[in-house]
Order: structure tokens, then C-alpha cells, then sequence
């Protein structure tokens, strides 16, 4: 057999990079006499790109369709936020199948797919500690016992090459504690002959080798396009960076107009008349009303980037504002706890850090809606918030509390301000 299989992974809303690695593929594909397959191992979509988060990532599945992708793997960056649901609205967006084979029941997706004598199987990161609270229904199964049933079904159906598409990742790390392709490489000898991995975004050069099992990983955000070449039972990997000065290819330009414009229809849409401002305040006291809670709290740079002033919302207004995939949720704090977040959000110094989910901006001042005042360090309040206060990235919560956190899956920030506003069509006077 002879085949080169062209691989990205990661690109996290890079469209100039998607575009530029569209000219590479086309140019590989018109160059090389033996069948060139292009596939994805996931995470095109990223939450903090306008046109991925707008869309809740449907839009890039159109963009990696115009580029040429053949075949994907479900990644994580979109459905552990928007839900499971929005994987259906991908796959009818995709020319290509989405693999996903560890987890069930997601719809729009398929365990395997059979190219041209190659065979995919595609697994993601289960999440466990997210998943394993059942807060979307979903059943996680073992992905080594995954990797081989389907590979061995797909060399039955006569698959010369069995490739695993893995999101998994690569090297264990404190954000990635159950990344494993090397175990499952080692899992998998004589079953599959490649891994081509994400996640964890490694950049591989020339790849790595398990036994006789070969994984590859391209890095991320579209710098590089992996190629590998299997020539007669010999497997070669290397990778080509994707330099500025490489055309962006006019499909997937075209796409991205076309998306664009798709967007701006539902945009324009009043969705509000404001009698006030609604700022991050107006927030804060949305998720305790929404929660049924004593105390909402909300940080400022997480729920609105601007106070949004009085007169007629469009739905754009809101989003561009509010482009946060945070989650609503409730939690039980005793006061002193409470009091520690309170504290520590009006810390000055505080307020101007930032971390990786804000990506550079600072985080500003924590807001508090209803009576906290006079708290009782002894007695329990019930506090609402998002996940970003009451989760260890947003580092306001200390580890030790071991909290019970309850969400509104999937339900995002820009979603409960919406619904907000429709019950209080009447006047659409946001309360204090």
C-alpha cells in the first residue's frame, strides 16, 4: 500500500492557518501520483473565536470541509460547554464523518470509517471527573477495549492500515491527567499501526514509536501540517510548517464569508428594549435569581467584556459582549468561605491577574448581588455563580472545600441573559 495521510490537530479557530494549510493539501494532493487522505484529530472549534464561539463551533466544520478534510475526530473544546447536542449540528455542517467511538449516545457521530483500504477509528478525552457525574447521560467506555474492537471490525472489512484519530493526548500533565497514547500504543500492537494524536498539542517532528505502533502529533493552531507516508509497510512522519508567506486558500475564505453572513442574519434580531444598563452587576443578580440562591457572584471579565447601555439589544450587541461559555451554577458555602471569594475578588492586585480561560485579559472586579454584608462564617449560604468562580482555574475557591457544585448544563451565560430578558419583555428593566 501506498498512501500519505496529511494531519492537523488543534487549530482552535485559526482560520488564516486552516486557509493556508487548505493551499498545502491541495498542492500535495495535485503533486503526488498515489492517494493523498487529509484528516483532523479534533478541536477546530475554539470558544473564544467570534465567528466558533457565535456558531458554538458549526462554522469551522464548514471551514475543515472546504479545506479538504476527509475524516475527523470529535475533540473536546466545544460539547464539554455547549453540550452533546451541538455535535449533530457539526456533522450536518461536515462533508466528512465525525468519529467518535468511546462515548454514547452523541448524535451525528461514527465510530469508524473505511478510506480507500485505510481505517479510522476515533476516540476523545472522557473527562472522567466531568462525565462520571452523569450530568449529560453519557456512558464513557474503555478506550483501549474501543480502539481494538473497532480496528479489528475495520480489518475485517478489509482495512489495510488502521489509524487511530486520538484525543486523548499525548504527555500527562496537570491538564491532562489522563492523556495516554503511549499506553494505548502499547495496548494496541498488532491491531493498529497509527496514532495520529491531539489534545495535548506536541509537536512530533518525526513522530514517535511504540513497538510497532507509530504516533504522530502536528502541535496546534495551524503552525503545522503533519504528513505521513506509508510506503509498503514503512510508515515516515514528518512535519511542514506553515509559514505566513503560503497563500490562504479562496475556498476556505469563501466558506468563512458565507458563514459570516449566515451569522450576521440572526444577529441583527432586537431581542430587547433596556430601560437601564445591563452590566456585569445585572448578571451577578440574574444567576442568583436564575439559581434560586441568597448570593450571586460574577467576575467581571468573565460574563460581559462591556456594560451594554440603555435602548434597543441586538442579539449582536449581547453576544459580542458576552462571548463567555461560562455555565450557571450553585453551590452551598459556609460564610467564612464566602467571605475568603469575596475578599480575595476585591483584592486590587487580584483583580488586574488573569489566566488561561481569559486569555490575557484581567479578570477586574468580582461582583456580589444580595445581602452579604454580615456574614455568618458558621451558617451555610447558598451562593450562585459560574463555573469559573467556583472551579479551581478561576482561583477563587480553595481545593480543600471539596465543593458540591450544581450546574445548568448547557446552558451558557449569553443563553440565561437571553431568557432572561424574554420574561421581562414587558419592560426589560434590568433589576438591581
Amino acid at each position: 500500500m501506498r498512501v500519505t495521510i496529511l494531519h492537523t490537530n488543534d487549530i482552535h479557530g485559526r482560520v488564516e492557518g486552516l486557509a493556508r494549510i487548505a493551499t498545502l493539501v491541495e498542492r500535495i494532493r495535485n503533486e503526488t501520483p498515489h492517494r493523498v487522505i487529509y484528516v483532523d484529530a479534533g478541536d477546530v472549534e475554539e470558544t473564544t473565536t467570534r465567528l466558533s464561539n457565535l456558531t458554538k463551533g458549526v462554522a469551522m466544520h464548514r471551514l475543515l470541509s472546504a479545506a479538504g478534510c476527509e475524516v475527523s475526530v470529535v475533540g473536546n473544546a466545544v460539547w464539554l460547554r455547549y453540550g452533546p447536542q451541538v455535535v449533530a449540528d457539526q456533522a450536518r455542517a461536515a462533508s466528512y464523518p465525525l468519529l467518535l467511538a468511546n462515548l454514547s449516545p452523541v448524535d451525528g457521530v461514527q465510530p469508524t470509517a473505511l478510506i480507500d483500504g485505510v481505517g479510522f477509528v476515533g476516540v476523545t478525552d472522557p473527562f472522567h471527573s466531568f462525565l462520571d457525574s452523569g450530568v449529560y447521560g453519557i456512558e464513557v467506555a474503555d478506550e483501549v477495549e474501543t480502539v481494538r474492537r473497532w480496528a479489528r471490525e475495520l480489518r475485517a472489512r478489509g482495512a489495510e492500515l488502521v489509524v487511530c484519530l486520538s484525543h486523548l493526548g499525548y504527555a500527562i500533565d496537570e491538564r491532562y491527567p489522563s492523556a495516554l497514547d503511549p499506553e494505548l500504543a502499547e495496548q494496541v500492537q498488532g491491531d493498529v499501526d497509527l496514532i495520529v494524536g491531539a489534545h495535548t498539542h506536541h509537536l512530533l517532528p518525526e513522530g514517535d514509536r511504540i513497538g510497532s505502533v507509530t504516533i504522530a502529533q502536528a502541535g496546534c493552531f495551524a503552525e503545522h501540517l503533519g504528513r505521513i507516508d506509508v510506503i509498503d509497510g514503512e510508515i515516515r512522519v514528518s512535519m511542514i510548517e506553515v509559514g505566513e508567506d503560503v497563500p490562504q486558500h479562496p475556498a476556505v475564505l469563501a466558506a468563512m464569508a458565507a458563514a459570516e453572513a449566515d451569522l450576521d442574519a440572526s444577529l441583527d434580531e432586537v431581542i430587547a428594549e433596556l430601560d437601564a444598563p445591563l452590566d456585569a452587576q445585572w448578571i451577578a443578580e440574574m444567576l442568583r435569581e436564575r439559581m434560586q440562591a441568597e448570593i450571586g457572584l460574577a467576575t467581571s471579565a468573565v460574563v460581559l467584556d462591556d456594560s451594554l447601555p440603555a435602548g434597543p439589544l441586538r442579539r449582536r450587541d449581547l453576544w459580542e459582549a458576552c462571548h463567555s461559555t461560562a455555565n450557571p451554577a450553585v453551590v452551598e458555602l459556609t460564610g467564612a468561605q464566602l467571605a475568603h471569594m469575596i475578599e480575595r475578588g476585591n483584592d486590587a492586585q487580584f483583580q488586574q491577574t488573569t489566566d488561561n480561560p481569559l486569555r490575557g485579559v484581567p479578570r477586574g472586579p468580582l461582583h456580589v448581588a444580595g445581602d452579604a454584608g454580615d456574614l455568618d462564617p458558621e451558617r451555610t449560604y447558598v451562593v450562585a455563580a459560574t463555573d469559573y468562580e467556583l472551579e479551581r482555574y478561576g482561583r477563587l475557591v480553595e481545593d480543600a472545600w471539596q465543593l458540591s457544585i450544581r450546574y445548568d448544563f448547557p446552558t451558557i451565560i449569553r443563553e440565561a441573559v437571553e431568557e432572561r430578558l424574554a420574561r421581562d419583555s414587558e419592560s426589560a428593566t434590568p433589576t438591581r
